[in-house]
């Protein structure tokens, strides 16, 4: 992992533990946190593209008979596409919560 992934990964954790802390009627602090959320995820959907595209280029290469076999080589040799798939999805889960939180708040704070 390269210190920039590692850098974007830990700014999405950081997020995550900051919502969880955060008060829930304070909309100022969750729609920042909200902002370096979705900014992060936009980052790494730059590393998830890389990785697809080295996983259809491995699944496209191989030498296997069937469209399993070709997949079952590819997510061996790709692995880190399974986790970017399962964090942004994950990311992004969070990033409607804060929404949710952020409108909720806005209306109950007028």
């Amino acid at each position: 992992m390269e210190n920039k992934e590692k850098e974007i990964l830990d700014n999405i954790v950081g997020s995550i533990d900051a919502y969880a802390k955060a008060p829930l009627s304070d909309y100022l602090t969750l729609s920042e946190i909200l902002r370096t959320l979705t900014a992060n995820l936009f980052y790494l959907e730059a590393y998830r593209v890389q990785a697809n595209q080295k996983w259809h280029s491995i699944y496209f290469n191989s030498e296997a008979k069937t469209n399993a076999g070709k997949e079952r080589e590819a997510d061996l040799k790709v692995e880190e596409l399974y986790k970017y798939r399962r964090l942004m999805t994950a990311g992004y889960r969070i990033c409607d919560a804060l929404r949710s939180q952020i409108s909720i708040s806005k209306k109950e704070n007028n």
